[in-house]
């Protein structure tokens, strides 16, 4: 096997991760037998659009972009929510009036984005899906204009709460209130049960259609079935329905991650009729099983997306004043970090501005990650004038990964990207040497003209005219174990990285290794490559009573080990920590996973909920998917859920603060009906600034 690095390449591709895994997917393909049906690829794109005609208006530029959707054959198609949106606004009275006129919209592969460069600006690129499938909707008619249910009224300070995850049950009894009748029905305006977009064949409109949208009636008919309901029953036939043969179906299993967790925030007794929580509206989105099971976060962050603007619309139809509660407790580890990670941006964006623009509330609250001893996470400092121009580290590819590993390169703010050089050596030997690379190229490192390999410096990116995603390197390597017969494999083992500084001020540069594991119930396959730092990565470590501790001077480190999603510091987003109990000092101490803040990221999470009931007791009680079952959650997931459940009991401080305007994230916790507590010395930068002591949700033991 005969191994050779490649000269830099210029090439037009928008981000590593999308064109390493594109190139992977059509060489396994080339390798597969043909499929029945030509795939007929789409590129997923948020944009933004400008004004144009004579004289230039966006009134033209929304009918001239709906009548491109509306064209048979025409490269442009959309979502039928966003359709909705748009056709909306393009009307006399726009119903929107005062927020950005931002969309996401499908062009087909091979179609340059230029050409509609007169019509709109592209802010973010999403992995190609393949609309030749077929699909059965009945909840779509000619024009999209079928609404979910017809709403439920809400108090003025009833919170609504939302949760976007994998495997919300939404049958479940905790997810149902009483009636007067002394029977029950769902607290669910809408679920929508997400799935790789697909396109119905024949007449109709030319949407992309991704998932099932369950209103609030079609699941009122499932549970005014009473003891008769078989609930995985129904989960198993929606899920036969929406998902590929061979795609996991989390509803199906007995535990899901959604519904643990809005239990946790939302669930109730519902024999308890005096219980508030009973009269809290709820919205459910379930992420596609392949944007899960991508723990890259390269497929969910344009699901996401679509599943916030999806939400706030349904929460102005229940109450257009009630606060809305959004749990998002997914997450992927490398990035920016610095608030412009596109998901992570545009979730704040759509959060702050809806507030603005309607008046509504609204919280956001992320998981702050799980990584901190995943050796994930590495710095190198730089001082030229003590000649420290050059670092190496050890990035170890464990074997059988059938997945692509993935490594992020970026310089300190304020230092270009361009200052920095990359020398990347396979296990066997074949390294790249330091070579200048400018943005928008890659180097290759090949076997028998194949890819196995690559180093890219990706492009800067604009996402607003004052906000912008700063060039980075990215490091790819192909997966060590097979998919298809006959694909060219990356060598698992040992890489070397090694990192020149050309600039002549001191300088940190940061390296994480991306988010590569096999989800509990998953089969993507994936096994998570780490840094090793030699000895000094493997001293005494007082909290776990072994040798895997770090030593003062190792470059992995467990700062800036949270997600890469939590960084945005808006009035709007909250984060949450796990704390746990700990029954011998009778106090809280930081779960031994939850993630130290950095100086270059954010100090720390906003506060933290408890989520471990003991060292022996493994996490809190919540519902498994089923009605009647229990099994523990642990993670900053079920810290989130409680947090999401402290806003949504602080409801009517949330609004009294968002219509005051400005303040601080502690202003919804400091005087609500959650006692707070105060956060152990020098723990800040893990439990941020309170402890949130809400009980709620969880079940007790024994």
């Amino acid at each position: 096997m005969v191994l050779t690095w490649s000269p830099p390449v210029s090439a037009e591709f928008w981000d590593a991760y999308l064109d390493w895994s594109w190139l992977l997917q059509e060489r396994r393909a080339a390798l597969s037998p043909p499929p029945v049906h030509t795939p007929d690829w789409f590129t997923p794109m948020f944009v933004r659009l400008k004004a144009s005609g004579t004289p230039p208006s966006l009134e033209k530029t929304r009918k001239t972009i709906l009548r491109h959707v509306r064209t048979p054959g025409d490269p442009l198609m959309m979502d039928p929510q966003e359709f909705r949106r748009l056709k909306a606004r393009s009307r006399p009275n726009d119903p929107l009036q005062g927020l950005p006129d931002e969309y996401w919209l499908y062009l087909r592969r091979g179609t340059p984005p230029s050409d509609y460069g007169d019509l709109m600006e592209l802010i973010d690129v999403g992995y190609p899906v393949n609309l030749d499938a077929s699909g059965s909707h009945s909840w779509l008619d000619e024009e999209d204009e079928v609404e979910t249910s017809k709403p439920e009224k809400s108090g003025k300070s009833r919170p609504i709460v939302a949760i976007i995850d994998d495997g919300i049950g939404f049958l479940n009894a905790r997810f149902r209130k009483p009636t007067r009748n002394g029977k029950y029905r769902t607290r669910f305006h809408a679920v929508w049960l997400q799935a790789l977009e697909t396109r119905r064949r024949g007449p109709g409109p030319r949407r992309a259609l991704i998932g099932e949208i369950l209103s609030r009636k079609d699941i009122n008919k499932w549970v005014r079935k009473g003891q008769e309901l078989e609930e995985s029953a129904v989960y198993t036939q929606l899920s036969q329905q929406l998902f590929g043969m061979n795609e996991p179906k989390s509803l199906v299993f007995g535990t899901s991650h959604g519904t643990h967790l809005l239990d946790l925030a939302a669930g109730a007794n519902p024999e308890d009729g005096d219980d508030p929580v009973h009269r809290w509206p709820l919205i459910g989105v379930q992420l596609p099983p392949e944007a899960v099971a991508d723990t890259s976060g390269m497929r969910f962050e344009s699901y996401m997306v679509q599943a916030v603007r999806w939400i706030l619309s349904e929460a102005a139809r229940i109450n257009k004043k009630a606060p809305v509660i959004i749990n998002l407790s997914l997450g992927m580890l490398a990035g920016p970090k610095n608030g412009t990670s596109f998901a992570e941006y545009q979730i704040a964006r759509e959060a702050a501005l809806w507030e603005e623009v309607t008046g509504q509330p609204v919280r956001i609250v992320w998981a702050f990650g799980n990584n901190r001893r995943s050796r994930q996470v590495a710095q190198f400092d730089y001082d030229p004038g003590a000649g420290v121009i050059e670092h190496q580290i050890t990035w170890r590819a464990q074997p059988d990964d059938l997945t692509a590993s993935y490594m992020e390169i970026r310089t300190a703010a304020g230092v270009p990207s361009d200052q920095i050089e990359i020398s990347l050596t396979s296990p066997s030997g074949a390294a790249s040497g330091f070579v200048p690379l400018p943005t928008g190229a890659y180097r290759s490192l090949d076997v028998n003209g194949a890819p196995i390999a690559r180093i890219y410096h990706v492009e800067k990116h604009s996402l607003s005219p004052t906000v912008e995603q700063v060039a980075t390197h990215t490091l790819a390597l192909a997966p060590n174990e097979a998919q298809v017969a006959g694909e060219p494999l990356a060598e698992a083992g040992t890489w070397s990285v090694a990192v020149r500084y050309t600039g002549t001020a001191p300088c940190a540069v940061h390296l994480q290794i991306q988010r590569d594991e096999n989800l509990p119930g998953f089969h993507s396959g994936g096994r998570q490559s780490y840094f090793d730092g030699g000895e000094d990565a493997y001293v005494w470590d007082p909290e776990f009573r072994n040798w895997s501790g770090l030593a003062p001077d190792c470059p992995i480190t467990r700062a800036a080990t949270h997600s890469a999603l939590v960084t945005d510091t808006g009035r709007q987003i909250f984060s949450a920590a796990a704390a746990m109990w700990e029954a011998s000092t009778q106090s809280y101490i930081p779960a031994y996973y939850t993630p130290d803040g950095s100086d270059w990221t954010v100090p720390g999470p906003t506060v933290a909920t408890r989520a471990e009931d003991g060292w022996v007791e493994r996490g809190v009680l919540s519902s498994n998917t089923l009605t009647g079952s229990v099994s523990p959650v642990a993670g900053t997931s079920a810290a989130a859920g409680r947090l999401t459940r402290a806003l949504a009991m602080n409801a009517k401080l949330v609004v009294q603060n968002a219509a005051a305007g400005g303040g601080t994230q502690m202003d919804d916790l400091v005087g609500g009906v959650v006692p707070l507590l105060p956060v152990p010395p020098g723990e800040t930068n893990r439990l941020g600034a309170a402890l949130v002591n809400v009980h709620m949700g969880a079940r007790p033991r024994g």
